[in-house]
């Protein structure tokens, strides 16, 4: 193999490769970047068998051929060379010389041949939108998942199509986010598991207003499609929870409230609450939020004005919690509603029905 590349190009194919490199694995290729020369492109993979990333840069191949380099030094190294034209080859063994100005740095690597083959799910559903929709779909999903590994379907986001509307879940059991979002009416109905982890690398290398993004999902894999880049995943195996059952369909107490105002009261109030329990009381009256925590550190009361329908009331809530999920929710201004101190809190914004965050409260003597 023997290439010349730009470093801008070099270090925009390595820093996105190496978000799928194995960091554990007991095989040692697996902490390398598979290397690809053909055509006028060098592809870059790396995988841990869960998840795989691809980036293909633009190069001038003068010979065609592979190899798989260690993702830690090479990266080290891409990131660090001048930004000059920068020249890599390698014969039929497992280094390579990487060439720049009048210098080079030898590196040893592994056989492209042990690297293990980046396949594409085989499946009927495939689906197109905006990459900067998608990545914001993901924002307001990805904090409600688990990191309990001995609970896999909770670590993972829920797709779902069905009658053409797309909905993406996820809950750890003490909170839920849904976002849902039209597609076309010709899909057919699906429900899959996707890792968190994968879909939050996802979330790091979209984003880009002018480009779109293909979902394809097969029998046990999902690969994200995108102009210079491909991100596999295999799927999570298990039986989602029935989110429905545990949303509330009416309310006895809404309030509406600004929400960067509400946002910054718990938040401040969480400063607090983070020393012991984490709870924060929250006592609805006719007109006004009533925030406060009460902790050995010390004591907070803050008054946030509102607007209520229904009943007024006291709950409690983990502090954290609340603020993950008004910091993902947006809006000028959200609903909460409640159904008594032991029901959920369901936040919403006023001006969309797209998009819910559920919180379990908080039982308090």
């Amino acid at each position: 193999m023997k290439i010349i590349c730009t470093r801008q190009n070099l270090v925009q194919g390595v820093s996105t490769s190496q978000r799928g490199v194995s960091a554990k694995s007991p095989m040692p290729i697996l902490s390398g970047i598979l290397l690809s020369a053909k055509g006028n492109t060098l592809t870059l993979e790396a995988t841990d068998l869960e998840m795989g990333i691809q980036c293909t840069i633009p190069c001038n191949v003068q010979e065609e051929g592979s190899i798989v380099l260690p993702a830690k030094y090479f990266g080290e190294i891409v990131r660090r060379l001048p930004d000059s034209p920068i020249q890599i080859e390698s014969a039929e063994g497992e280094n390579a010389i990487i060439h720049y100005g009048q210098s080079e740095i030898a590196i040893n690597g592994f056989s492209a041949d042990e690297f293990p083959v980046f396949s594409n799910p085989q499946g009927n559903t495939s689906f197109t939108m905006p990459e900067e929709e998608l990545k914001e779909y993901l924002r307001q999903v990805l904090f409600a998942t688990s990191s309990d590994e001995n609970r896999p379907v909770f670590t993972g986001i829920l797709l779902e199509i069905s009658n053409g509307i797309l909905r993406l879940v996820a809950t750890d059991t003490h909170r839920l986010a849904l976002r849902e979002e039209n597609l076309s009416n010709d899909l057919e109905d699906i429900s899959v598991i996707i890792p968190g982890k994968a879909l939050n690398e996802l979330s790091r290398v979209i984003g880009d207003p002018d480009k779109n993004i293909t979902i394809s999902i097969g029998d046990n894999q999902v690969i994200f499609i995108m102009e210079d880049t491909k991100l596999i995943s295999r799927l999570i195996e298990g039986q989602f929870p029935n989110y429905r059952q545990v949303i509330p369909q009416g309310y006895k107490t809404r309030i509406k409230l600004k929400t960067k105002e509400f946002f910054e009261s718990v938040e401040r109030a969480s400063l607090l609450a983070r020393v012991g329990t984490q709870v924060v009381r929250l006592a609805i009256e006719e007109d006004k939020v009533i925030i406060s925590a009460n902790t050995e550190v010390g004591r907070i009361h803050e008054e946030v004005p509102c607007y209520l329908s229904g009943e007024t009331m006291q709950i409690a809530f983990n502090a954290l919690y609340l603020i993950d999920a008004l910091r993902s929710i947006g809006g000028e201004s959200i609903h909460i509603d409640m159904s008594g101190p032991l029901s959920p809190g369901i936040l919403r914004t006023v001006d969309s029905a797209n998009y819910l965050s559920l919180v379990l409260p908080v039982r308090t003597s």
